[in-house]
């Protein structure tokens, strides 16, 4: 059992973008105006430099500045999840302990990229990691992207250790968050992955969820929240299709890094283009314009549910 306090997560989680400038560099004023634009919105928790943040695009530098970055303009107004995943385990625990230093909240790592490790591999990794900082520490099981599916029994020795505090899970079986629900116990945080699957996830037992999507249209995944801590699913189920349909609008791009930044910066704020090998979308293209309507159509035709 964790030995944190974990009520402050259970929050619409914004996993942030990375701004760049027009050279490719790292914006960390951007990065700032982005912090402050979520808190605005009423986004209490940010997940940063993960998959939608690009953090492996990054190098160990770049992914430090933008902690600081988010972490000073965010102060104590949210919490600040820092993923700290990398290929090799030094380097990793080397972001875990730069983010305690930085005054992040928490840390989270996927087990691995490119190598195909075995459970004891894993559990010596993450384990590592919650040894170099004294912070909760947040396990992330996204098996599309590092090939590694979090089995039960990596889990329950996982939750032996006192600083993991809960799990990220992007799988796509919904029915994986009930049963890391049911072993974690209630004070064990479970956040769903798949932003289609919102309130799924959330019936299915999520405490939270944190997603990619969440940053284009936070307003909307706010009131779905709402929505669902009222009890009024029916309701709660009419906005997820409406979330879950701009969300294919948003994959039909190049790339949906790309989209969610045009969707960001045709809302007042320029966080520049991904790097490559993400490819840009033109803020003039016809159809990014009608999503970023249609999402704003939303966002106010839903204000009163």
């Amino acid at each position: 059992m964790s030995k944190y306090d974990v009520s402050r997560f259970r929050n619409v989680t914004v996993a942030l973008n990375t701004p760049f400038t027009k050279s490719g560099e790292v914006d960390l004023a951007a990065t700032r105006r982005l912090t402050r634009y979520y808190i605005n919105k009423g986004i209490k928790s940010l997940y940063v430099c993960g998959s939608t943040g690009e953090g492996f695009l990054l190098d160990s530098r770049e992914r430090m500045a933008v902690v600081e970055a988010v972490k000073e303009e965010a102060g104590e107004e949210m919490a600040v999840i820092v993923h700290v995943g990398c290929p090799d385990t030094r380097h990793a625990a080397e972001l875990a302990r730069h983010a305690q230093k930085a005054g992040a909240d928490a840390t989270s790592a996927v087990p691995c990229v490119y190598y195909h490790l075995g459970e004891e591999s894993v559990y010596r990794h993450w384990t590592a990691i919650t040894e170099a900082a004294d912070l909760p520490f947040f396990i992330y099981n996204i098996p599309q992207l590092t090939s590694f599916n979090l089995s039960m029994e990596l889990f329950e020795r996982m939750l032996a250790n006192e600083r993991v505090a809960g799990v990220k899970c992007s799988s796509e079986p919904c029915h994986d968050i009930l049963r890391f629900k049911q072993a974690g116990g209630e004070d064990f945080i479970v956040f769903n992955g798949p932003d289609e699957q919102y309130l799924a996830g959330r019936l299915m037992g999520a405490d939270a969820g944190i997603g990619g999507t969440y940053g284009s249209m936070p307003e909307l995944y706010l009131k779905l929240e709402d929505l669902i801590r009222r009890g009024e699913i029916a309701k709660a189920q009419q906005l997820q299709i409406k979330i879950t349909q701009f969300i294919y609008r948003l994959c039909s791009f190049p790339s949906m890094h790309g989209a969610c930044k045009t969707i960001i910066r045709l809302d007042g704020v320029d966080i520049g283009d991904p790097r490559l090998p993400f490819l840009p979308v033109d803020e003039k293209d016809p159809a990014i314009i009608s999503l970023y309507q249609d999402i704003r159509n939303a966002v106010e035709e839903t204000k009163k549910w």
